[in-house]
């Protein structure tokens, strides 16, 4: 609210009670006589007190629009340092009710449209652009963290062989296993495709992030089962261990990817070896 319409709004209740103060003089003396001698006095009292009136009122107003504006700031405020899930509990009738619906309204549609941006449409995971974010958003809290780079490996075969319909599922059920895997661990993104992150503060939890790399592969030495389809997943991590603050977040990721692909090289130079062995 800027303050030349309360300014504003001041001149129109003290002008108010003037005009009070006038109806109230002319009016009184048809009620009861006032003499003469003190009719001016009389009148000088009545717009005085009209302006008084005007006053109260105006300070009253400032009052409760002051409170109101700023409560909704306080709503607002907590949206713009990414806090959608705020809204306002203000229970109240009339204009300002419609005021806190449509508030709230807006809020829960802005949270709707992140949501929409920050997460993947396939899986529901975050996002790239969440990852982003989520970098962005830390302090420098001189913890100890690791990135996982996770690709699943040899997966255009599994499109190739069962369809984009069953590669699909596949990457539902591959989110599936690593958000309950990272439940209360770590946090899971889709970077793109068939690849995953997992972001993992070291030392806070039971488990390192080494541990939680041998607790993915034994969860998916299980093939998938799906439409008849008995498909085997493997999956190749990258780790790569660092501090908020200390590199930025693409020099991260590229050390994570980097050691992800020496460890999928070592998979699939056993895996041709494997193949020459039992050539006759």
């Amino acid at each position: 609210m800027k303050n030349d319409y309360l300014l504003t709004m001041f001149f129109v209740y003290t002008g108010l009670g003037v005009l009070i103060g006038l109806g109230f003089s002319l009016i009184l003396p048809q009620v009861i006589p006032i003499p003469d001698h003190l009719f001016t006095l009389f009148l000088i009292a009545s717009v005085a007190a009209g302006i008084m009136l005007g006053i109260i009122n105006h300070l009253v107003f400032y009052y409760f629009v002051r409170r109101f504006t700023h409560y909704f700031n306080g709503v607002l405020k907590s949206v713009r340092n990414g806090d959608l899930r705020a809204r306002s509990g203000l229970k109240t009738k009339g204009i300002l009710a419609e005021l806190n619906t449509n508030i709230n309204k807006t809020i829960a549609d802005l949270e709707k449209s992140q949501n929409a941006i920050h997460h993947d449409d396939l899986t529901g995971l975050p996002n790239r652009q969440a990852l982003q974010q989520f970098f962005l958003n830390q302090d420098n809290d001189d913890k100890d963290y690791a990135l996982l780079f996770l690709d699943v490996d040899r997966f255009k075969q599994i499109n190739d062989t069962y369809g984009h319909v069953i590669g699909d599922e596949v990457l539902r059920y591959i989110s599936f296993l690593l958000h309950d895997l990272a439940e209360g661990k770590g946090k899971v993104f889709r970077l793109s495709g068939d690849e995953f992150i997992i972001v993992h503060e070291l030392y806070a939890v039971n488990r390192t992030a080494w541990e939680l790399c041998q607790d993915i592969h034994q969860r998916f030495r299980e093939p998938f089962f799906c439409a008849k389809h008995c498909i085997p997943i493997s999956i190749s991590i990258g780790v790569y261990e660092f501090c908020f603050g200390s590199e930025d977040f693409i020099t991260i990721l590229d050390q994570a990817d980097q050691e992800m692909y020496k460890v999928k090289k070592r998979i699939t130079d056993g895996f041709d070896v494997r193949k020459r062995r039992t050539l006759p």
